[in-house]
Formats: structure tokens, sequence, C-alpha cells
């Protein structure tokens, strides 16, 4: 789909991450990272995409994992995008994957939050495969051009 002032992705710019993480030369950051944060041409909402990547060294897959299994480690992330996502009147999604050619590469999990606070996080979660996701994603995604 060619859309005026719009473009595929093309390759990973992880260079400003790089060049921030230079800065702050080993300090804590108070920063959290989006991966994906687009808005419906028609509704004009908001919708934040977090991709959660299970590695094929891990015990659980996209399926069985969830931010509650490590909320100890990684609760102020999470509390930070719902907070976002609560400011834009957004839609938080938490992406659950597995990199292409692994053995967990067809499972996908989406998880809409519904709450977050100090202790966990609650989410309405839909098991999909790849090609389904896909569909959804660029049909998602042709809705904000």
């Amino acid at each position: 789909m060619d859309v005026a002032g719009s473009k595929s992705l093309g390759k990973d710019d992880s260079s400003g991450f790089e060049f921030a993480q230079e800065m702050l030369a080993g300090d804590v950051t108070a920063a959290i990272n989006f991966d994906r944060i687009q808005r419906n041409a028609k509704t004009g909402k908001y919708i934040i995409f977090e991709y959660l990547l299970c590695e094929e060294s891990q015990k659980v897959n996209p399926y069985t994992s969830h931010p509650n299994r490590y909320w100890h480690k990684n609760k102020r992330k999470f509390l930070s995008l719902f907070q976002v996502a609560n400011d834009l009147k957004a839609t938080l999604y938490l992406v659950n994957y597995a990199k292409k050619g692994t053995k967990h590469e067809d499972k996908i999990l989406l998880m809409e939050v519904i709450d977050a606070d100090e202790n966990h996080i609650q989410t309405e979660d839909y098991k999909t495969i790849r090609k389904e996701f896909s569909k959804r994603f660029r049909k998602l995604n042709a809705a904000c051009l």
C-alpha cells in the first residue's frame, strides 16, 4: 500500500537507543522505549504496542509467558506504559512472540491491558498464530494511515 508521506519499514534503527545508552554512561534510565504507537485515522484513538520476545532458551513460550511471571523485575516498565496509555486514552497491547524460524514461531499471544497496579497487570488475552496476527495487524495499520 503506497500512501503519500508514509513508507514501509526498512532496517531497524537502534542507533537512538545506543546513543541514549552512551549518554547515560551506565546510569539507571527514567525512560521507557515504545515499540509502536499509532493513531486510528477515523476515531483519533491511539494504540500502543509493546513486543515481548520469548527466547527459545526460556522455559515459557508466547502462549504461557505473561508479565506477571516477572513482575518483580519489570513492573516499572509496564506501569509506565499503562500510565502513558491512560494519559493518551490509548489502548495498550502487549504482544508475546518468538522469532521466526524457532520452535514457537507460530504462537502469538495478544494481551490487551485492562488494568495495572503495583502488584500485577490485568490483561485480556487472545491466542493467535503468526498468519492471523499479520492479517489483523495489517488491517489495523491501514486504518491508521
